[in-house]
């Protein structure tokens, strides 16, 4: 099993692994009347208090404490999500024009401050829901800052620069049964934040939501809906690329005013495209797109 390399938070060339492709983030529900409901029963929060152990750079944080054996019981504790610095570590700090570290620390690109860059340790223990037993587990960071590492159960699940995107990663080769231990290791800079250098605050940490979810066996995981319209504005076009995770059926509803005005059923196969209103969708004429008026640009 791959272990964690500390060098690649150096490494400008590498800033994921085991991290999963960008996908679209819709919603999906057990039933209708869940989703009328609100009631999401393939979504699991882990917001809340996790157990953090704060350190001024990477070589003062704890040597395996990702281990299962090791007892963060003492450690102090954190909301999640929150930036570390408006949680009594460190300072929030504006910068404009120069890097952060400037005046700290003399480095280059494929270097990273070694002296003070801020590290936040996270754990916590979950247990995954009863039904989702047999299911697919994945966790969801919406942002963390700047670099992310995650283990499970003391194993290396993955890594992750980019502090404005999620990351996501697989945790079901990890888990067993009953509780199991989440651990994040979130660095204040890494090579991404060469990139990512702009006038605003400097924070850090698990600062957007996290949580656990799992997927239907026959699942939409990405799609792309695109709307086209003719040259008068008369009629229009809807595109659906969907990608599923196994061949399936699918069916879509076309609503205008909370009135039904097309659908279809099909088989979904793993990637495929839906194609038009006036191929795909039975519509009526008072239903397809309005015409546009367009306002004549400005020119100054």
């Amino acid at each position: 099993m791959r272990t964690f390399n500390d060098n690649i938070r150096k490494n400008p060339e590498v800033f994921r692994e085991n991290r999963m492709d960008a996908h679209s983030d819709h919603k999906y529900y057990t039933s209708y009347a869940a989703y009328e409901s609100g009631n999401n029963d393939f979504y699991y929060s882990l917001n809340g208090l996790w157990k953090f152990a704060y350190a001024k750079n990477p070589n003062c944080t704890i040597p395996g404490f990702e281990a299962v054996e090791y007892d963060c019981s003492t450690w102090d504790d954190i909301r999640v999500p929150a930036h570390i610095q408006m949680e009594g570590y460190d300072v929030p700090a504006y910068v404009n024009v120069q890097y952060p570290w400037d005046g700290r620390e003399e480095i280059v690109p494929s270097q990273i401050p070694e002296a003070f860059n801020p590290v936040g340790s996270y754990v916590k223990d979950i247990e995954i829901p009863a039904d989702w037993k047999g299911n697919p587990v994945y966790i969801s960071f919406q942002d963390a800052e700047s670099s992310l590492t995650l283990w499970c159960n003391g194993a290396y699940v993955g890594y992750s620069e980019d502090s404005f995107t999620p990351a996501e990663f697989d945790l079901t080769p990890y888990l067993k049964e009953g509780r199991n231990k989440l651990a994040v290791q979130v660095l204040k800079w890494a090579a991404g934040s060469w990139c990512e250098d702009q006038d605003f605050y400097r924070f850090s940490g698990i600062y957007r939501d996290v949580y656990l979810y799992t997927v239907p066996k026959v699942h939409i995981t990405d799609l792309k809906v695109k709307t086209l319209l003719n040259d008068d504005y008369t009629r229009g076009t809807l595109l659906l690329d969907l990608k599923a995770n196994m061949t399936g059926k699918v069916k879509v509803h076309l609503q205008a005013d909370n009135t039904l005005c097309g659908e279809i059923q099909c088989l979904l196969v793993s990637c495929m495209t839906l194609r038009s209103l006036s191929d795909c969708f039975r519509c009526l004429p008072e239903h397809l797109p309005k015409k546009i008026r367009l306002n004549k640009p400005h020119r100054s």
